[in-house]
């Protein structure tokens, strides 16, 4: 999966301010309720489009950890995604004005990481850095409706790879209006949903993960072409659901498809990356449904259908381990 250039200032680096690992952002910056699932350490607008965060990467995890095969020897890609969720959340807030009750709709994320971020066995928590170019993509009344983020991130002088997250923004009660629009009823929270989902949940060991509550697909079975199943995230996950979800988080769709594409190469192949399109919310109270197909040595196309629409696209770029 080819890195996107660089749109970061040039001289962004000989700028930038020291930035601190040493205790977390706000919460309420990043939306997390607990602050153990709060990454970012330090934030800093060096200019009113670029911007610079810090973010301790834990040793040791019981969701972000949980690895089997080449993702137990490498910064974990779902970590990485998440600092850098929280850090677009952030510069929203911080930067950009979007107000705290606005509702985010991530509308196209990637992230594209180097062949050699394998890093010697660590006893302390990593730090990571990130730099971030900002474009206000939509303004309306001097309101930022909608901005893209492009991010690079780097483990001390190991450069890891880029990311790219393109982003809306909607009052809350517009957004309310939009959502009862289309559902023609309010939408149920996450902490209404059964502790246990239903359909049998795929084996961990089968997506290199050993907690059966970090599983996140069920009814898996093998098609021609490839792997179909479906979304089903335990509601009392702590990481997934922090904080009561009104439909199935980016976050949430990007472990599914990490998962299929996992189930679809086997695992043993190392991610590299992800290149993904969300069209709409996935709802909690209808089946989202998933299909996965190998497309080529080095990516895995996965869709997520709910009611017979496509709600999400993502490719898992992948790579063989010799």
């Amino acid at each position: 999966m080819p890195l996107p250039q660089s749109a970061l200032a040039p001289d962004a680096a000989t700028t930038a301010p020291t930035l601190s690992y040493r205790r977390t952002v706000d919460r309420a910056d990043v939306h997390r309720w607990a602050v153990s699932e709060v990454f970012l350490t330090d934030y800093a607008d060096l200019s009113s489009d670029t911007y610079l965060a810090a973010a301790q990467l834990p040793p040791a995890h019981y969701y972000f950890g949980d690895h089997t095969g080449p993702a137990a020897d490498r910064p974990d890609s779902m970590l990485l995604l998440e600092c850098c969720r929280q850090f677009a959340t952030c510069i929203a807030h911080r930067g950009l004005d979007v107000a705290r009750d606005s509702a985010f709709h991530v509308t196209e994320w990637t992230l594209a990481l180097t062949g050699d971020a394998t890093l010697p066995p660590h006893d302390r928590p990593r730090e990571l850095d990130i730099k971030a170019a900002v474009t206000r993509s939509q303004v309306r009344s001097g309101t930022v409706r909608a901005a893209r983020y492009v991010m690079e991130l780097s483990l001390g002088d190991t450069f890891l790879g880029r990311c790219d997250i393109s982003a809306r923004y909607s009052p809350a009660e517009e957004a309310e209006l939009v959502r009862r629009y289309h559902r023609r009823s309010a939408p149920p929270l996450s902490d209404a949903l059964p502790a246990v989902p239903p359909g049998t949940p795929v084996p961990p060991a089968d997506v290199a993960r050993r907690d059966p509550a970090n599983v996140a697909l069920a009814d898996a079975r093998h098609v021609a072409g490839g792997v179909s199943a479906v979304v089903a995230v335990p509601s009392g996950h702590r990481t997934h659901f922090d904080h009561p979800q009104d439909h199935y988080t980016a976050m949430i769709l990007m472990e599914a498809a990490r998962q299929a594409a996992l189930l679809a190469a086997g695992t043993g192949v190392r991610i590299t990356g992800y290149r993904s399109r969300f069209a709409r919310f996935a709802e909690l109270d209808a089946p989202v449904r998933v299909a996965a197909v190998r497309h080529s040595c080095d990516e895995v196309a996965v869709r997520f259908r709910q009611d017979g629409i496509v709600v999400s696209e993502i490719a898992v770029g992948i790579a063989e381990e010799h």
